[in-house]
């Protein structure tokens, strides 16, 4: 029981930090935060693309059943207005970022995964992608968009983090990161200057009046931890699959700090 309660969570869990993430740009830019079928396509995509080629077969099942679900959820809107909502029509944008990083194919090294620096852009980019402009009406996106860029820059770093975490793996797998390229002390230096450009995104949203000081101090008080709590993670002695788990949670703990500004 305990073990299949364990794959289940290893399984969604990245699913829940993306919505995570898309309740967060609710709150932040005033949208009500009641789910929707985007939350359904959104959760069950997630968890699709992160394990759709899992080595263990239960796994990748579940994941095809999460994809499923994920379909039926963006389908739905459209049967019941008889036509595509806007954000059924932007998630073309994801989709394609995610085939042209693994070159239309399986993951492996063909397309932009072959490209060192691509990794943490094009993860930034769709992340961002999905759980910013996707919630927002288009006559909104204007005042997202420097929302979008932190969000880019927070899910960049975050991705940086993963290589960091991977490196013997992807060693032993022939693959080429940036992380590896620069090593680990350089690429920590990346990560903070990355972050920094995210909190300089929360500043400026401030000055333009998209959302409030209280929200920035929280955010930003939430990259100051991360940078922290990544090098713990990296210093700390455990499992792999584990130490992932750990750096995706500084997105749930994001929108939580974000949550509890709003409520003081």
């Amino acid at each position: 029981m305990i073990t299949t309660l364990k794959w289940i969570f290893r399984l969604c869990w990245i699913g829940i930090c993306a919505l995570a993430m898309l309740q967060q740009t609710r709150l932040l830019l005033g949208m009500p935060l009641q789910p929707d079928w985007l939350d359904g396509y959104v959760l069950g995509s997630t968890i699709f693309a992160y394990g759709f080629t899992h080595p263990n077969r239960r796994i990748k099942g579940a994941a095809w059943l999460a994809g499923l679900f994920g379909g039926v959820c963006f389908l739905w809107p459209a049967v019941e207005a008889r036509h595509l909502v806007s954000w059924q029509m932007l998630s073309v944008v994801p989709l394609l970022l995610w085939l042209l990083y693994y070159g239309m194919q399986r993951p492996g090294r063909a397309g932009l995964r072959g490209m060192p620096v691509a990794k943490p852009v094009v993860v930034g980019l769709t992340w961002a992608t999905v759980t910013v402009w996707l919630p927002l009406p288009p006559e909104s996106w204007g005042d997202g968009s420097f929302v979008f860029i932190g969000r880019a820059l927070f899910i960049g770093a975050l991705a940086l983090a993963y290589d960091l975490s991977d490196l013997a793996y992807d060693r032993r797998r022939g693959f080429t990161t940036l992380a590896a390229r620069i090593g680990p002390e350089k690429t920590f230096r990346l990560i903070d200057l990355v972050l920094l450009a995210a909190a300089l995104c929360y500043v400026v949203n401030t000055f333009l009046r998209i959302f409030s000081p209280a929200y920035t101090l929280a955010l930003i008080a939430s990259l100051a931890l991360s940078t922290w709590w990544l090098r713990y993670l990296m210093r700390a002695t455990m499992r792999k699959d584990w130490q992932k788990i750990l750096i995706d949670a500084l997105m749930p703990i994001q929108f939580l700090m974000a949550a509890a500004a709003e409520m003081l």
